[in-house]
């Protein structure tokens, strides 16, 4: 080896290290979370997974209602879940992020520990939760109805876990923004008040007309909910589904975040 070989290793191990000791916190922070969801009340930290199965069941009812049948060839329960399940990701992680202040309050007197950390561990437990939640919708509607339908597994896991980044992202942006002008925390929450009725988790791309679509298309929920259906349903091929739009989205995103963060501590 030579001492440059030796040099550019020694500036590694340093990163290294402190990429771990970053990612020990992490963790730490989400076993305190979960420990504190469980020990506080059992049956709340149960009802996040018994909440999208209410949700199926109510917008199930909703079609049975209105009369509406599954756009795409399948049945209306897996239709609901392919478009549920993205929209769950990325509202629940907000949600979970939206609690970090409270939650860290009394950590971040610790040097080690920082708002970003309780991000972080929060954004990690609700992507292990999501994905709980999927098997479990999965199974129910499988034991319930015989019905199991998931065409590209990565395809699906790639349109949800945008879905989720694109949460994280937004919550985060909004946390620091909140931090630095409390309107943007009231702001936050309006704005994803329409999220549920033009992000397609009643209906498809494919289904709209060319000048709804375009303007519907700007959405990148609507994007990464696509993404997830296109991947879970055997016959369903979406006009709109771009990664990298939404990747962009995400970028931009925790730029802006990170840009009115370093102000704030500057």
């Amino acid at each position: 080896m030579t001492p440059g070989e030796s040099g550019l290793i020694g500036q590694r191990e340093p990163l290294a290290e402190r990429l771990l000791d970053q990612g020990e916190v992490v963790l730490a922070l989400a076993r305190r979370e979960i420990q504190s969801r469980f020990s506080q009340n059992i049956l709340g930290y149960a009802w996040t997974f018994v909440t999208p199965l209410v949700w199926i069941a109510a917008t199930y009812f909703a079609f049975y209602f209105f009369g509406r049948r599954s756009p795409v060839y399948t049945d209306i329960i897996t239709f609901i879940i392919s478009g549920l399940i993205p929209y769950a990701a990325f509202r629940y992680v907000i949600n979970a992020i939206g609690r970090v202040p409270g939650s860290t309050r009394g950590l971040l007197i610790f040097p080690s520990v920082t708002v970003e950390h309780g991000v972080a561990s929060m954004a990690l437990i609700e992507l292990v939760n999501i994905f709980i939640v999927f098997a479990l919708v999965m199974t129910v509607n499988y034991a319930a109805f015989g019905n199991f339908e998931l065409d590209q597994p990565l395809q699906f896991v790639l349109g949800v876990s945008l879905a989720w980044g694109l949460g994280v992202s937004y919550a985060y942006l909004f946390l620091v923004l909140g931090a630095f002008n409390p309107t943007f925390a009231a702001i936050g929450p309006v704005l994803l008040r329409p999220t549920f009725f033009i992000s397609g988790v009643f209906f498809t791309a494919n289904e709209l007309p060319q000048r709804v679509l375009t303007l519907f298309a700007l959405n990148p929920l609507l994007h990464a909910t696509e993404i997830a259906r296109d991947g879970m349903l055997f016959h369903y091929q979406s006009r709109v589904a771009d990664p990298l739009y939404v990747i962009v989205w995400i970028a931009a995103m925790f730029g802006v975040a990170l840009l009115v963060r370093s102000f704030q501590r500057s």
